[in-house]
Formats: structure tokens, sequence, C-alpha cells
């Protein structure tokens, strides 16, 4: 299996934290746990790698759990926006907004995410318990 590290990615991971084990997280499939408290979405993409975000949509706060992946994306289930699960960035509606209301769809918070010895690891940042 491979492993994909968000980038960018604000912050260095100060320790990794073992969330769940690989086989346990099949392609296409979610699955929300917690780091240092914080509820975490952890996906495995079409091509297998393992994404890691907040799993509270930044636009009204939806469980992203609930939510389906999309072509390496998250889809919101409260409105349908769409976030890259690489990048953070908005898909949509963000590139059919007019351009000053675009500039305010915030983007996805990512976190490092790792697989090693059969387990999934989430980077714990440094400001994090």
């Amino acid at each position: 299996m491979s492993s994909l590290t968000p980038d960018p990615c604000p912050l260095t991971p100060d320790s990794w934290q073992k969330v769940l084990r690989s086989a346990d997280l099949k392609p296409g499939a979610l699955a929300k746990v917690f780091v240092a408290g914080k509820p975490v979405l952890l996906a495995r993409l079409e091509d297998g790698t393992v994404a890691a975000a907040t799993a509270v949509c930044p636009h009204r706060g939806e469980d992203l759990s609930a939510g389906m992946l999309y072509m390496g994306a998250i889809d919101c289930p409260l409105h349908h926006y769409l976030y890259d699960l690489r990048t953070g960035a908005n898909r949509y509606p963000r590139n059919v907004f007019p351009a000053d209301l675009a500039v305010d769809v915030r983007p996805l918070p990512l976190f490092p995410v790792q697989e090693a010895d059969g387990w999934i690891l989430v980077g714990r940042m440094k400001d994090e318990g």
C-alpha cells in the first residue's frame, strides 16, 4: 500500500498516532477516527493511497464521514461541497461561484498521514495535546 502526506500541509507532525489497521480501510472507503480528541476523516482513494482531513466540513460543520468519496474528493452530505483530499481545495462550488464569493470558500484542513507496519498513522501537531 502507498501513503500520502498531503501537500501542502501547514505543519510538520511532532509525533504519529496509530489510528486504524490498514486492512480495515478498503479502497473507496471512509472512516472517522480521533487524533488528540479531534475528529479526523480517513479515506482510501481510488489509487490505494490514504488521505486524512478534518471530519468537519469547513462550510457548515457537517460530519464528512457521512459523505461519499468521489474521484479523490469528499462530497459533503449537507450541501454537496466537494473537497479534494490531496490538496484540501474546494472543487465545487468554488469553481462556479462569482469571484467575490469564491474567495470565502475555505479549504479542507488536511493531516499528514502514512502507513507503516500494517497501520495507518496520522500526524499530531505540536499544538495538539
